[in-house]
């Protein structure tokens, strides 16, 4: 594969940034209408190129002096991340009802999956900060573009001091691996650790800092914070891109990294063997501190869900839950846990951003975020509230939903390696999810609708759209097999230096 053909996607979207600008510039009154079209297209190409390598079995060298490796894991996400920015853009045109954003908002939306794609191929140090930053930049302005709202402005600021802690400690913590490394490579810094560079203290130190950063991209504990103010003044399509891709990005560049900070077996699949707990190996370390980080955010996630009366709230502490489970697989580190995470991040895709184009919609058409305004929906527009209801089963992981099986080969994953305790806290974390998840479906159905209640009304846009994401929630539930195998392919060349 050349240098051209692996960075393709890249050159596409970076095409798109320029072709919306330029339209955004010139186009006058015809650019709301062709700026959709422009970035829907180069968002279609790099998916396209992506899902073409995954048919081609095409892949795995490394580009760039050795800094992207362009395999079938850095296909499968930035295919995802394509997918999820496409939609957010469809869910802004349809869903909030707002005028249609102008080229700024496509050229971030597409800036941001360019630092998507880029992070799940890196492999050297510089590069995957580099990208880290630019998703991180584009999402402060995408949450506070609304310059007239004073929530959003609230939101973007704290998603800016907390981003800018979090991204200060990575980079310290990068800089300690370069020290021990001498090199930054991802592939240095294994060897480092293989010959030793583990045992000294300052790995420790270097191990806390960079997770601070992938902590907080992943909305993990004790980074969690920003998570339920910033979705909750964000455009509803911007929350729910947030929550989906740029999640994926940052579980991706941390497979990337613990790859080589604790996985130091291998077997024939590529992938290391189960970490060790507290054995004091640099293997023990990264396992720990992944396991420990695993319970406390899926429990804080669950429990600050519990007490939200605003949906987008609700949501946002939803999606914290949802990385303390996913975490879960990456502790693991076995090819099983490994596709267990890829097979709930597309479960985790359509279930999240159908939630959030729901609760757009909701919010439109009734002025509120609260969840009284969905008192009665079941009644005032049935097809809504039905779908809305498919959406909320699967987040509880309840059958027949893909929900169901996400949680069902997470959890499978984690009592293969021994670990029925760290299950345990998963499941009853699962048990306290049902309280949540339950309160809009008890506005919804069990509720009536206020006298003064306004009448909510769906565009057939907004109808077709939330019913090709649901639709996957349900029908891969009967066809999951093939899904679960394709995601097991994504993972033979993710190993560095394999």
């Amino acid at each position: 594969m050349t240098a051209v053909s692996a960075l393709l996607p890249t050159i596409l979207l970076t095409a798109g940034v320029l072709a919306v600008l330029f339209a955004d510039a010139v186009g006058k009154g015809r650019r709301p209408l062709v700026l959709p079209w422009i970035s829907g297209a180069a968002l279609v190409g790099a998916a396209a190129v992506a899902l073409v390598w995954l048919v081609d079995g095409r892949g795995g060298d490394q580009v760039l002096l050795g800094a992207l490796r362009m395999d079938a894991f850095a296909a499968v996400m930035t295919l995802f991340c394509a997918v999820a920015g496409l939609v957010s853009i469809l869910a802004t045109l349809v869903g909030d009802g707002n005028r249609r954003p102008g080229g700024e908002f496509h050229a971030l939306v597409l800036s941001s999956v360019i630092g998507m794609s880029v992070l799940a191929a890196s492999v050297d140090m510089v590069t995957l900060y580099l990208a880290f930053e630019l998703i991180s930049i584009t999402g402060y302005v995408l949450v506070g573009m609304r310059r007239g709202d004073r929530l959003a402005n609230e939101a973007s600021l704290k998603y800016v001091l907390f981003g800018a802690v979090s991204s200060g400690l990575m980079i310290y913590g990068l800089s300690l691996l370069f020290g021990l490394s001498g090199g930054t490579s991802l592939e240095s810094v294994r060897v480092a650790v293989a010959q030793g560079a583990g045992a000294q203290p300052v790995f420790g130190a270097a191990v806390l800092l960079v997770f601070a950063g992938f902590a907080f991209k992943i909305s993990a504990v004790p980074f969690h914070f920003w998570a339920p103010d910033v979705y909750q003044g964000a455009p509803t399509a911007v929350a729910g891109f947030l929550s989906v891709a740029s999640k994926a990005a940052g579980f991706a560049g941390l497979i990337r990294v613990v790859d080589v900070l604790g996985a130091t077996s291998s077997t024939a699949a590529g992938v290391g063997t189960v970490l060790p707990w507290f054995d004091g190996s640099p293997a023990a370390l990264v396992a720990t501190m992944l396991g420990v980080c695993a319970v406390l955010t899926m429990t804080v996630g669950n429990l600050g869900a519990c007490r939200q009366n605003d949906l987008k709230r609700l949501l946002a502490y939803s999606s914290i839950a949802q990385a303390g489970y996913m975490l879960m697989a990456v502790t693991m580190w076995t090819p099983t846990a490994l596709a267990a995470l890829v097979f709930y991040l597309v479960t985790y895709l359509f279930m999240n951003l159908a939630a959030f184009l729901l609760a757009g919609i909701v919010i439109r058409a009734t002025g509120t975020s609260s969840l009284d305004g969905l008192r009665g929906l079941g009644y005032r527009n049935p097809w809504l509230a039905a779908t809305f209801t498919v959406v909320m089963l699967s987040l509880t992981g309840i059958p027949p939903m893909l929900g169901f099986l996400g949680k069902l080969v997470l959890f499978e994953s984690v009592l293969r390696q021994g670990y029925l305790w760290f299950a345990v806290i998963g499941l009853l974390n699962g048990a306290v999810s049902l309280y949540y998840y339950a309160k809009p479906l008890l506005r919804m159905y069990l509720d009536g609708p206020a006298a003064d209640a306004p009448t909510v009304r769906v565009s057939p846009a907004a109808a077709v759209l939330a019913g090709v994401l649901v639709l996957p929630v349900v029908a891969f539930f009967l066809a999951w097999s093939p899904l679960a195998t394709w995601t097991k392919g994504v993972l033979p060349t993710l190993r560095i230096g394999s």
